[in-house]
């Protein structure tokens, strides 16, 4: 028997029970606990408002199943609990301390659960005995995170770490982070290495590699070193290293680095496809890239291995070579790549539509390590930076994918002193704007907001109603919409006053051109382009800077091209003008619906996976749309990677 057996043992999940379960330490978001609770059926209730509990108690009482019914608790008295649910109820306590007696407790409490079994089954494997609170984070570091830094001893090491880390993405504690520069700090041979810099922030890492490749492409073409503000000494990444090399294609292909120009480089260099040549050929060389990057990795993924790191990085990465490939689709060399694109794009997408059935309602529930998972998470996160002295933006871009983010990126890094943080977002099903939007300007499921779901009116309520329970005063908080209409003058009357801390900001462009669109999303992407140039997008952010603002672009739902499969008139067409999604009252009816179009839809679960009661969605699958046959549409509402999967990116001045 395994520990998470001897948790799963405290809960009879075979009834109609009621737990109220105090778990300071997250054990019920353990994987093997939580694919149990799943398997049962039981409803988790992870949420501090009493309102939302008392609707979430209602609705699972009116059931016709027989589950449990589960209302976590972070720590006693935090949530209300009305007397005739408590009335109800069966108290348990699940703590770390009755599994993990070697470790310490305040360093294992930094980490997600899904890591704790790792953590029991390295302890079993090297029995170190007890340990300390410093010794527990190198055991972390070392066994969890793979980090040995007593090894670290050259250029080599170090440089394959800090791409490890911040390009294939070791996302850790900020407390084990720190542990690690001071040990890194130790190594006499770093010294001139800017660690307090170089390991936290990915924008200064790959900021210091621009620089370094351009010194060595001068080293070795003239053999001369090129005077840099970085290295005290004549400290040059050793690229040619094997082990470096093997990432280096990626961060060119990903548009991380950028070639530069450069002179005298021998013919045949392994280096050459980070010289600057023909925009064309550039962009030729990445898309094969990527292109070949993506078929490798489907190829060899196993759907049980799959996490939502992966689909982060999936998204981002086909999300560059799609942009790649619109723009680029007229060279004939490129034009000849799209059914292989087109075949790729339906095979990331068939396998995320499955992965994200499985997966969806654990979603909901992943804590917050370093940053939101979903959209309802986002709140609670930027709350956080705002009680550290932060000023912050939230600018939500509507319609916004990861195919439209590489243009927007591209704007911004014409900016010299504008660092980008790079990470994604789970939208909310079905990923329509009333729904995904408010979830992201509530911090709330959508069950909470039944009687606006459909419809963005109560958005500005929703958001001033979370800030204010946060103690926020009224002034202190800023919300506005379709703010691409703005004059300059009502922009700058928008963005100054100065006892604002915390300001929403909706851009609706996007959608509202996706649409009406004609030609798909290359067309799509051209006028998001253009219209990022004629509103001074960059110009934009930079305001926002100047005045003190930490500026955090997201989106609620991206899109998808898709063809026409018919339309079905029976439902409540959920946007008025969303193609890819219905949503019916009658779960029977619904179903009846599915089942007459022959695998082409997807009936999605309504309440069960947060949606308000007689809430039942009916999805289009992959690429298809509730419009006439054969039509060709860029549309949302359905789970596609790129619907769900959003940018989520943290804009700051460099320091």
């Amino acid at each position: 028997m395994t520990w998470q057996d001897d948790v799963i043992q405290k809960v009879n999940l075979d009834g109609s029970f009621v737990y109220i379960v105090n778990d300071p330490d997250g054990l019920l978001f353990e994987p093997k606990i939580s694919s149990a609770l799943q398997t049962k059926n039981a409803i988790l209730f992870n949420d501090e408002d009493p309102l939302a509990l008392r609707l979430a108690y209602e609705a699972w009482r009116k059931l016709a199943s027989k589950n449990s019914f589960v209302i976590r608790l972070d720590q006693e008295g935090e949530l209300f609990i009305p007397y005739d649910i408590q009335a109800e109820s069966k108290q348990i306590d699940f703590h770390l301390s009755e599994f993990f007696q070697d470790i310490d407790l305040s360093a294992l409490r930094l980490l997600p659960a899904s890591l704790f079994q790792s953590v029991m089954d390295a302890m079993k494997l090297f029995t170190p005995g007890k340990l300390s609170q410093q010794s527990s984070l190198d055991f972390l570091l070392r066994h969890i995170y793979r980090i040995a830094p007593e090894t670290i001893q050259t250029n080599t090491d170090l440089v394959r770490l800090l791409i490890r880390k911040h390009y294939v993405g070791i996302e850790m504690p900020t407390q084990i982070e720190d542990r690690l520069i001071h040990l890194l700090s130790l190594t006499p041979k770093f010294k001139c290495w800017d660690f307090n810099a170089l390991v936290p922030n990915r924008s200064t890492f790959f900021d210091f590699l621009q620089q370094q490749w351009e010194m060595y492409l001068q080293s070795e073409s003239l053999n001369t070193i090129a005077n840099t503000a970085w290295p005290i000494e004549q400290l040059i990444v050793p690229f040619a290293d094997s082990d470096i090399r093997v990432f280096i294609d990626n961060l060119f292909a990903e548009g991380i680095i950028k070639p530069v120009k450069t002179d005298g480089l021998p013919s045949g260099h392994w280096a050459w496809f980070g010289i600057t040549k023909e925009p064309e050929i550039t962009e030729r060389e990445r898309i094969t890239l990527l292109l070949k990057k993506a078929k490798d990795c489907f190829e060899q993924c196993e759907l049980e291995s799959i996490n939502p790191e992966f689909w982060f990085e999936q998204s981002h990465s086909l999300g560059i070579m799609n942009a790649l490939f619109y723009e680029n689709k007229k060279q004939p060399p490129v034009a000849a790549l799209a059914e292989e694109i087109k075949k790729l794009n339906t095979t990331a997408d068939l396998l995320f539509q499955e992965w994200l059935r499985l997966n969806f309602i654990k979603l909901q529930t992943i804590p917050t390590v370093r940053y939101p998972a979903m959209l309802h998470k986002v709140p609670d996160w930027l709350s956080r930076r705002v009680d550290s002295g932060k000023k912050i933006c939230l600018l939500v871009l509507d319609g916004m994918g990861t195919r439209q983010w590489p243009l927007l990126r591209n704007h911004l890094q014409m900016c010299a002193n504008i660092s980008l943080e790079e990470h994604a977002c789970f939208a909310w099903v079905p990923t329509i704007t009333s729904i995904s939007r408010q979830t992201l300007f509530s911090g709330k499921k959508p069950f909470a907001f039944a009687d606006s779901l459909l419809t963005t009116s109560k958005e500005e309520q929703l958001w001033l109603d979370y800030w204010q329970g946060k103690d926020l005063a009224k002034r202190e908080i800023k919300y506005a919409k379709k703010i691409e209409s703005l004059s300059s003058d009502a922009w700058q009357d928008l963005i100054t006053p100065p006892s604002v801390k915390v300001a929403g900001l909706v851009i609706n462009f996007i959608d509202e051109q996706m649409h009406g669109i004609k030609n798909g999303m290359s067309a799509l992407n051209m006028v998001v382009d253009g219209w990022l140039t004629d509103w001074h997008f960059k110009e934009k952010i930079a305001d926002l800077l100047d005045k003190g603002f930490e500026v955090i672009i997201t989106s609620d739902h991206g899109s998808q091209e898709a063809t026409g499969i018919g339309y079905i008139n029976e439902g409540v067409k959920a946007d008025t003008r969303g193609e890819r999604v219905r949503i019916y009252h009658d779960p029977a009816l619904r179903d009846s619906t599915a089942q007459a179009c022959h695998g082409s839809v997807i009936a999605w679960p309504g309440p069960e996976l947060g949606l308000p009661k007689a809430t039942y969605p009916l999805l289009a699958n992959a690429n298809s749309a509730f419009k006439s046959k054969g039509d060709v549409i860029v549309g949302h509402g359905g789970i596609s990677l790129h619907e769900v999967v959003v940018p989520f990116v943290i804009v700051n001045r460099k320091q």
